[in-house]
């Protein structure tokens, strides 16, 4: 057997049976008319070594089949936006509550478990995105196998009257900015009420707690994360920024920032509760309303870039005519 012979056979093993035959001819026609115009470039027959140099400028049996025969993927391409935007929030929504979950783990660890938590996050979260990922890719496999594109899969019943109005880069609100506000909403939700979670052997065992003047704003900080919550899901709906959302979301900010900056203010934020004391619990203190203070003017400057943004829109709207 020849080297030419080989590599036709190697190359229709990987072919379907049926169509071996027809494409084995065609391939070999076509490495024959190379090595034609080589012997009439070189006036003699080609050596193996020139054979075996354009056999391997074909490229591997296997990559030159799926020329001829496209592997077909797991997910068809009717299917593909559909399987994306199931996969992300499925995988979004994991992310969620396991960040929650590691959440009060770490709230109930203690200093030298901390880690704990943090690895518990990565782990369980790893573990369930294996999961969800393996079983949308089946349930998505056998739908296109079935043929039977569902609704929701084929945009049939779309129109043009339903695109949102997007003139800027930045009016698209990113899934994973959505997912980190709900993370830190929850989280947050978390600390501040602790006392109506935690075990009572839990809480014996903290060594601070919020100082009576922080605990005093802390009702009024649950309403405004509350009202953040539903302001993320409806972003994570309808994925856009308009007008109605930054005069909003510039209201909310607005609002965190006025308590951060008094947080800032507080004689203390934290106080002892607990024996061991904390060592430096001034110091610790005094950084948290740091770090209060600087989180209030960044608020602040998302304040003046939406502020900017929403007159964007309005001069853009203002620039398009009735007629347009």
């Amino acid at each position: 057997m020849t080297l030419l012979q080989k590599y036709i056979h190697a190359v229709k093993q990987v072919l379907p049976l049926a169509q071996r035959e027809d494409i084995g001819r065609e391939l070999q026609a076509n490495i024959l008319d190379q090595l034609d115009a080589l012997q009439e470039q070189t006036g003699r027959e080609a050596t193996e070594q020139e054979v075996a140099r354009i056999l391997e400028k074909l490229g591997h049996p296997a990559q030159v089949a799926a020329r001829y025969i496209p592997v077909t993927p797991l997910v068809s391409s009717e299917l593909m936006p559909s399987y994306k935007l199931v996969t992300n929030y499925a995988l979004g929504i994991a992310l969620l509550l396991q960040t929650l979950k590691s959440g009060t783990v770490f709230l109930q660890a203690e200093h030298d478990k901390i880690w704990q938590a943090l690895m518990q996050l990565i782990a369980g979260f790893f573990d369930q995105a294996t999961m969800i990922f393996t079983s949308v890719t089946i349930a998505f496999y056998l739908v296109s196998k079935s043929g039977m594109l569902p609704i929701w899969g084929n945009n049939r019943n779309w129109r043009a009257q339903d695109l949102s109005e997007q003139e800027y880069d930045w009016q698209n609100i990113r899934g994973s900015d959505v997912l980190t506000d709900l993370s830190s909403c929850g989280f947050i939700l978390l600390l501040i009420w602790h006392a109506s979670w935690m075990s009572e052997a839990s809480l014996q065992q903290l060594r601070v707690d919020f100082s009576p003047s922080m605990a005093s704003y802390l009702p009024w900080m649950s309403v405004l994360l509350l009202f953040s919550i539903a302001f993320c899901i409806w972003c994570a709906v309808q994925p856009v920024w308009s007008k109605l959302k930054l005069q909003l979301n510039i209201v909310q900010n607005v609002l965190y920032a006025a308590l951060f900056f008094l947080f800032s203010q507080l004689d203390a934020v934290i106080h002892n509760i607990g024996w061991p004391a904390i060592l430096d619990l001034q110091r610790l203190d005094r950084g948290i309303r740091l770090a209060c203070l600087a989180y209030a003017l960044y608020l602040l400057y998302e304040c003046v870039r939406d502020g900017r943004r929403f007159l964007q829109l309005g001069n853009r709207s203002t620039d398009v005519s009735p007629t347009e």
